[in-house]
């Protein structure tokens, strides 16, 4: 009777077998997809349509660039036309994914906000440095074309300055970064090289019939620009004041010579922008020396990063 109910309790129903969580993901005789599988195949469906709409967002504006629609008979305002929106849509399609990684640069840092503030002054001061300042005030640089010429030319720096800031510090900076920010040697060069590949990007320019000195001088203070920002995003988390710095750097830079006449270079002007140049470059390559894993950290709440490191190894 005994040897009986035993046999009883061990022949257990199916329904009754103890759970195994592998064995829900394996596939079954019905064509069951594990879990696994199916959310890695709704990941690479995700990138998939992300990578579409970059190309589709590419082919766009590289068509706005060569083939551009007739905004204007005037040929700078159809040249300010082309290049403003070429760059909104580009920043129509890089705010969403820099809103969708989250993030956290669109605010302002919560630690160590006087130094995040110190740091972005010499910023400002190299921004402001860019504008003629002397030869307006000499009378020997003039602006000849306000109005709308003006509006639109702020428009421009505007959408400029957007477009990039978002596309390569918010989207291609912070993506590098997010993956390496565990010693202050990784956090060094990751704005290196993201600062570098900025200012390559501007050979694109030779295409599009600009001179190559032109265009080496372009490369090169857009991969200062580019570093400078970056450096100013690491400290205060806020994209919005790069956009701001970048706009106005392009804004000061070009105003003369696209809106106005006149000489815009004197041995002063030469002189102070070397001195703050290099007073300024100085100054950012030591806050980014000492940019360490902590500083970054509320960058990335989700991702806590490793230990602060000491001289490029955690301790």
């Amino acid at each position: 009777m005994s040897h009986n109910k035993e046999n009883r309790i061990s022949e257990k129903t199916p329904s009754e077998e103890t759970f195994r969580p592998e064995a829900a993901d394996a596939p079954g005789k019905e064509g069951h997809i594990p879990a696994k599988t199916e959310s890695a195949a709704k990941a690479g469906r995700k990138r998939t349509v992300f990578f579409v709409l970059v190309i589709a967002f590419a082919a766009a504006i590289a068509a706005l660039e060569i083939f551009p629609p007739a905004y204007s008979a005037d040929p700078l305002i159809q040249d300010m036309m082309k290049v403003t929106v070429t760059r909104l849509i580009g920043a129509a399609l890089f705010i969403p994914i820099m809103l969708t990684r989250k993030y956290r640069i669109l605010g302002f840092a919560k630690e160590n906000r006087a130094f995040a503030l110190l740091v972005t002054l010499p910023a400002l001061a190299v921004v402001v440095n860019n504008l003629p300042v002397i030869g307006l005030i000499s009378g020997g640089a003039a602006v000849t074309r306000k109005g709308l010429y003006l509006a639109l030319y702020a428009l421009e720096s505007i959408s400029i300055g957007l477009f990039e800031e978002v596309a390569f510090r918010g989207v291609l900076f912070m993506s590098v970064l997010e993956d390496r920010r565990s010693t202050s040697r990784e956090i060094f060069g990751a704005t290196l090289v993201t600062s570098l590949v900025f200012g390559a990007v501007h050979l694109l320019n030779l295409f599009i019939g600009a001179s190559p000195l032109s265009v080496m001088l372009q490369v090169g203070y857009s991969f200062l620009i580019g570093g400078m920002c970056a450096i100013v995003l690491l400290r205060t988390h806020s994209v919005w004041i790069c956009v701001f710095l970048h706009s106005l750097f392009d804004f000061n830079g070009n105003l003369v010579p696209k809106l106005g006449e006149g000489k815009i270079w004197d041995a002063a002007t030469v002189a102070i922008t070397a001195v703050l140049g290099v007073a300024v470059l100085v100054f950012m390559l030591a806050v980014l020396k000492n940019t360490r894993p902590s500083d970054v950290a509320g960058i990335f709440p989700d991702l806590p990063p490793e230990p602060d490191g000491d001289g490029g190894k955690p301790e």
